[in-house]
């Protein structure tokens, strides 16, 4: 599939999410599964199952709610219906390309089908990826800093995992930050980068540039005029999060797990930090095992079977919602 001139290998990316899933899977099955599994398995409380999906609906609705006040506040209009459904599609093209990066010009491109114009949409998708960064990162801090009692303590595996991805979220920030002070320093950053991995033989360089400066003139509408649009925007994002992280103790609640809310409710942002920065499509494998890692803190019992019904809530439920969006736009494309 082709988006801005870029080829996404949808086959590829999906045929090694769903392998990594796979292995991560079996691998917690044999771990852990036994015949007190499946006794256990007979006190499932299925309302906690449907109350989990509403909750999941719910998050989708707030970050679609959250990406038409980002475009509101430049100015623009979309419907709820389609910022959702471009948030949805997100989730699909993320879960498949190697540290999310396909979601956000798929995002872009329904949007920009929806009547909002290219680098509109492209400011918004980058500053709530950045607001979402932001909150990941500050709750994260907060969490680790005053949530003493969590009992919670890295690993070396999850000290490599986590330390990653922070690595990642600094050069992240940087880059962001040179956007909207050093916009110059910050082209020229981008444009060698481009050139190099084109060989100077593509004009994608020259249209990213334009669009750049588009860029530039946007951020610019949101630094002087619409602040409170941004303020908003951060603390509906806390919000998405939160909403997000009340999955787990739900699904726990389901298996019939005993378990202190609080501390799981917490863990989750940072496991969502973690997830956010995976270089695997749709954080394949390291979220599964990061999960069983980080919880076996909180709970041991039916932990394999939990890890995999909380990713099957948190991600398989939306790749596979944003998959049929996805198939359904570009058949229409075609005809």
């Amino acid at each position: 599939m082709k988006l801005g001139g870029k080829e996404y290998r949808i086959k590829t990316g999906l045929t090694i999410f769903l392998v990594l899933t796979t292995l991560s899977a079996l691998a917690l099955l044999y771990r852990g599964v036994d015949k007190d599994t499946w006794t256990s398995l007979k006190q499932i409380r299925p309302v906690y199952g449907l109350l989990a999906l509403i909750t999941m609906v719910i998050y989708w609705g707030l970050n679609g709610l959250r990406f038409q006040i980002l475009i509101k506040g430049l100015g623009d209009h979309v419907s709820l219906w389609n910022s959702t459904r471009a948030f949805v599609a997100n989730l699909f093209l993320g879960a498949v390309t190697p540290f999310q990066t396909g979601g956000g010009p798929l995002q872009i491109y329904i949007l920009s089908r929806a009547g909002v114009p290219i680098a509109r949409a492209f400011s918004a998708c980058l500053v709530g990826a950045m607001l979402t960064i932001m909150s990941l990162v500050s709750s994260t801090i907060v969490i680790l800093l005053f949530a003493k009692n969590l009992g919670f303590e890295f690993g070396d595996f999850m000290s490599a995992i986590f330390g990653t991805v922070s690595l990642i979220f600094l050069l992240a920030m940087v880059l962001f930050i040179l956007s909207l002070f050093k916009i110059e320093i910050f082209k020229r950053i981008v444009g060698g980068g481009l050139n190099f991995l084109t060989r100077g033989k593509s004009t994608l360089a020259e249209r990213v540039m334009g669009g750049l400066d588009q860029y530039s003139e946007c951020m610019a509408i949101y630094a002087k005029a619409r602040k409170r649009t941004l303020v908003f925007a951060f603390l509906l994002t806390i919000l998405c999060l939160s909403t997000l992280s009340l999955i787990a103790p739900l699904i726990l609640a389901g298996l019939n797990v005993q378990y202190a809310v609080s501390p799981v409710f917490l863990i989750q942002f940072i496991l969502n930090f973690i997830v956010y920065f995976s270089p695997t499509p749709g954080g394949s494998g390291v979220a599964e095992f990061s999960s069983y890692w980080m919880m076996t803190s909180f709970t041991e019992n039916l932990l394999e079977i939990y890890t995999l019904i909380w990713r099957f809530f948190t991600n398989f439920i939306g790749v596979g919602m944003g998959g049929l969006i996805v198939l359904t736009l570009f058949r229409k494309e075609k005809k």
